[in-house]
Formats: structure tokens, sequence, C-alpha cells
């Protein structure tokens, strides 16, 4: 969505994402998070003691792509009010992930839309993460900034 974009309605789906996941973004996502568990850098230890196919991407990292997907579609005045996500299936070197969502319902309260969005992280037809995102977008006059909200009203 951009500031010329129609204002979103229940079913629009958000353009898809593909990220090539590999052992440089799981480790540079991890350390740059302080993760220092050995599942998010060294494969022998996570394949041999943790039981996994390889090393795997942690969960502050897919929560950074997940709300830049958000914000990137919603513009430059999307506000995250709350985001909710289960990791099902590991992402590992190697898989290529897609990045979807899903606009499910659209509330204009005052000058503003607040939109309720279902996400998926996706590899071939396995969903790995799954997730629910409530965005502030600015209303149809496009007047007010969702980032002015504070107090009663803003309502995450």
């Amino acid at each position: 969505m951009t500031d010329a974009a129609p204002r979103p309605a229940a079913g629009d789906k958000l353009p898809e994402l593909a990220i090539s996941i590999t052992r440089k973004k799981i480790i540079m996502g991890a350390t740059s998070s302080r993760d220092w568990q050995p599942i998010h850098h060294d494969g022998e230890w996570a394949r041999e003691r943790a039981g996994l196919p390889d090393i795997i991407m942690n969960n502050y990292t897919q929560a950074g792509w997940l709300s830049q997907y958000l914000t990137r579609w919603g513009g430059p005045q999307a506000r995250i009010a709350r985001m909710r996500f289960s990791m099902r299936s590991p992402l590992c070197p190697g898989d290529e992930a897609l990045l979807c969502g899903e606009v499910d319902s659209v509330t204009a309260i005052g000058d503003f839309d607040w939109v309720e969005i279902s996400l998926s992280i996706k590899v071939g037809e396995r969903v790995a993460t799954t997730a629910s995102a409530r965005l502030a977008l600015p209303g149809a006059e496009q007047q007010s900034s969702p980032w002015a909200l504070s107090g009663d009203a803003w309502r995450p």
C-alpha cells in the first residue's frame, strides 16, 4: 500500500515476498539480537545435539521480517499495534521462504483504519510460521499519522 493506493479491504492479499534463507542471514539475525544459542550458528551442534536438520532462524529475526513486511505494505505511516506469531517448523539454510498476508478486516475509528492481517511464512507447501497482526493506518483523508496516537486513542 502507498499514499496513492486505495484503502485496504477484507480479503485483500498482500504482495508475496520471497526470501532465500542463507547460513549468513540466520547467523547475522541471531548475533544482532544477541541470541548465542548454538542452534543458530553451529550446524554440527544443531544436528547432533538438538536433532535439527541444520542451524535454524531465531524468533527475533522472524519478528523483524514480519514487521518489515507489514510496514512496507502499509507505507511510511503504518504503525504496528500488535503482532503474534507461532513458529511451527524451522527455517534452515537453503530454504526458499515466502511471506504471505491477507487482510481479515478493516475498522475505521476516527481518522484511522485499524487493519487485522493474517500472515504466514511458507517453504513450498510447508507452513513454517503463522502470525496475526493489527496495524494502524491513516484513514480516508490521509491527514493524521497513527504515530501521533496515545492514551485512550491508541487501541492495540
